[in-house]
């Protein structure tokens, strides 16, 4: 099925549909694939702890997501 073929079918199921939760599932889907790479500005620090968080992964310096809420309601309770 081709690009224009694709885009016609979702036109007509965008036009007979009335259910508001569907239109707005497919409009945040749609909303997602839009955006262009190069509007997106990451400060340098930003960009700094993302390589730092990279460096960790591949150092193995990781704890599972389980582990991490488990310290984290830890580090709140003190």
């Amino acid at each position: 099925m081709s690009t224009l073929e694709l885009k016609q079918k979702l036109y007509k199921q965008i036009e007979l549909t009335d259910n508001a939760e569907v239109l707005e599932e497919v409009y945040r889907i749609l909303e997602l694939g839009s955006f262009n790479e190069q509007e997106i500005q990451l400060s340098s620090e930003f960009k700094e702890a993302i390589d730092r968080g990279l460096e960790d992964y591949r150092q193995g310096r990781i704890v599972s997501n389980e582990q991490a809420k488990n310290e984290f309601k830890e580090w709140l309770s003190k």
